[in-house]
């Protein structure tokens, strides 16, 4: 398995009074094997719903044969997927240890990265002018 971080976070908008923004990576896992490799994109967002933000979600799959090209592979929702299939997949990731525990280990790496990369940010701002 292979986890690929994206190097872009989205800034949450809906941060209020002094409390920092929350970033909210992008990220892939694949799972590789002879027969070929299930593809997982992943993020944390916000929603109107009682979620967990450390939680991540799954938004897209691809299943991409041997020999086939990444952007080759067809890619769906994962919302479109028939429920039991949605349950299955989630499942797959648990049993691999990328399941709530991972989820949360990744948001809070994720966050105190991107939290040391914008105080150095500033600082260079402050330097340059």
């Amino acid at each position: 398995k292979t986890l690929i971080r994206n190097h872009k976070a989205v800034v949450s908008t809906q941060s209020t009074g002094e409390n920092p923004p929350q970033y909210l990576p992008s990220f892939k896992i694949e799972i590789s094997k002879s027969q070929g490799k299930l593809v997982f994109n992943c993020n944390y967002h916000m929603t109107t719903e009682e979620q967990n933000l450390d939680q991540f979600v799954i938004s897209e799959v691809a299943f991409v044969a041997p020999g086939q090209e990444d952007h080759m592979a067809f890619t769906t929702d994962f919302g479109n997927l028939d429920y039991v299939l949605i349950e299955e997949f989630e499942n797959y990731l648990t049993r691999r240890g990328l399941g709530a525990e991972f989820s949360s280990a990744l948001f809070e790496t994720s966050a105190a990265f991107e939290h040391h990369n914008y105080v150095n940010f500033l600082k260079s701002v402050r330097d340059f002018v």
